[in-house]
Formats: structure tokens, sequence, C-alpha cells
């Protein structure tokens, strides 16, 4: 056993997790500083370290938290009976994404996504970054909306020039994109009122459904 692992308990972890993923809404994960963490939480820097090695290190931890937090919630919308009840699969699309991002009680937890995915981007991606993420995301939530996309392929309500791969990932990609755009800048996007950037996401859901439409025979 590790001496990093001798200190630890489990209940200091969880308020580190706790602490951290407030302090990384709150201060971006630029100007969150460990040492501003372990006051928070209530010990020592030497203590935090032997916790997690560093501020990526913890980063990945709490992603993994906040990932499991979205998948439980998003699973008790896709397991919905609103979504078994006749509608075809562009309109269960609809709701979930809707429902979804939409969400108020997500709001902190897509913050969050926002601010990992502006810290790790260009040359701050680490060389182990998609293995290190990949161990944090559950699959489920991705592969429920394939579900729900494939549904719409085959009965007729989603276009089948693209693949049910292609179209889940072009949806759920930009999705995220611009709500984490928008969390990030909000107040500070250029040209816009405060009731045009509310509108921008419900507004992206209409064009993304209505695109998903079968193509029109040339």
């Amino acid at each position: 056993m590790s001496q990093r692992m001798v200190y630890q308990t489990e209940e200091t972890r969880e308020k580190i997790l706790v602490a951290a993923e407030a302090l990384f809404i709150e201060k971006g994960f630029f100007d969150a500083q460990m040492k501003a963490l372990a006051v928070a939480v209530g010990i020592s820097r030497n203590s935090l370290y032997r916790y997690f090695q560093d501020k990526n290190d913890l980063g990945y931890a709490v992603l993994g938290v906040v990932f499991n937090r979205i998948e439980s919630r998003f699973h008790l919308l896709l397991t919905d009976p609103v979504l078994n009840a006749g509608l075809c699969g562009r309109e269960q699309l609809r709701i979930v994404l809707k429902t979804g991002f939409l969400n108020e009680d997500l709001r902190a937890d897509f913050s969050f996504m926002a601010e990992f995915d502006a810290h790790f981007s260009g040359s701050r991606i680490p060389p182990d970054f998609q293995s290190r993420v990949g161990t944090s995301v559950s699959t489920s939530m991705w592969s429920r909306v394939g579900e729900i996309v494939a549904t719409g392929i085959a009965d007729g309500s989603i276009r089948q020039d693209f693949s049910q791969s292609a179209l889940e990932t072009l949806v759920l990609y930009s999705m995220k994109a611009l709500q984490g755009h928008i969390l990030l800048r909000r107040s500070a996007l250029v040209g816009l009122s405060s009731d045009e950037v509310n509108q921008l996401v419900p507004n992206l859901i209409t064009v993304l459904i209505d695109g998903l439409k079968p193509t029109e025979p040339q």
C-alpha cells in the first residue's frame, strides 16, 4: 500500500470533492488554488496532496462524480413512461434534449463540465487525457440516446442518410458545446441580449430536431 493511501479516509475524500467542485465552478480551473481548497476543507496542503497528486488529478476525480450524477438524472428521464407512449423516435429525442439540457438542476454539473473542457484544451491536453476521462464516463446515457435515434431511423421519423452513430454524436456534442460556451461566457456573448442568450439552447434543439427529419427525395 502506498504512503498516499495510508492517510486517506473516505469521509475526507468526499469533502474534498464537494469543495473542489464548488471552487472550480466559482473560480474556474485556472484560478482555483489547491491552497484555497485545503483551507475550505480544513486540512493542510500536504494532507490534500495525499489524496490527489495535483489539480488535474483532482479535476478528473470531480468529473467522475459529476458524470455519475448526470447519468443518474438522465436515467430517470430516459426511463420515463412518456417516452414509451407511442411517440416517434424524433419526438422522444426532442423530450430528452429539452428536459435534460434545459434542466436547472443540472446547471452546476454542466458548469463544471464547461470549466473542465476549457482547462483541458489545446496544449493543456495531457497525453493520457482520453484514458483518464474514459474511466469516468458512463456510456449508458449515450447508448440510450443512440437507441432513440435508432428507433427514429426505423420508424421513419429520422433521416437515414447518416449513420446512427454520426447523428447521436452530432446532436450530443452540438448541445454540449453550445451550452458550455454559454455557461462560460453568458453576459459576455457579443451582440446578444440576455433574452437572446436564453433562447440559444432552445433554438438549437428546434433546429437539430427539424434537421433530423427525413430528407425529401431529389
